[in-house]
């Protein structure tokens, strides 16, 4: 058994440094791509500005690399991946880090039969539930909703990656 654990919203909180600009300009009326937004901005500084999720790191420098992996989901490979990965490898993290393109989904680069995701958005667990997959949400906002507004109503929930563990 594989486990898998999305980055945005699991392990950091990017929202607010990677949206605050967007959306201030969206309360002015002015438009702005949500997509290219997040391919343009400054993914070492989003980083910089974000905080660690509860214990993400230190859990997961305490599960084993073999099977366990960072999958998350990028909007450009030269800024959003090489960021990722370069903060990942500075804090010492050794575990395989697996980059999504967008709008490629989880299940189409991993198996996710009888194996864990765990992440903050509804639709990526769908996905993984139907592929065969063992989903659990991520509860990030403490409120059983993802950052999308669906609410959880079938997925284990979990307000740290402590969980994990279990499945050592």
């Amino acid at each position: 058994m594989k486990k898998y654990i999305d980055f945005d919203g699991v392990i950091m909180d990017t929202y607010m440094p990677l949206f605050e600009d967007y959306l201030a300009k969206k309360a002015k009326g002015i438009y702005v791509d949500d997509t290219e937004h997040v391919i343009n901005k400054n993914w070492q500084e989003v980083l910089d500005n974000s905080l660690v999720i509860e214990d993400a790191i230190t859990i997961i420098k305490e599960l084993n690399p073999e099977n366990t992996a960072i999958l998350t989901r990028i909007h450009s490979l030269e800024n959003e991946g090489v960021a990722k990965i370069k903060f990942l490898r500075e804090i010492g993290i050794k575990c395989n880090i697996i980059l999504v393109p967008y709008p490629v989904k989880k299940t189409d680069i991993v198996l996710a039969k009888d194996n864990i995701l765990v992440d903050d958005a509804i639709f990526n667990l769908d996905e993984w539930y139907s592929a065969g997959g063992i989903p659990i949400f991520f509860d990030t906002y403490k409120n059983n909703i993802d950052g999308w507004g669906v609410e959880n109503k079938k997925y284990i929930k979990t307000r740290t990656l402590k969980i994990l563990k279990k499945y050592e």
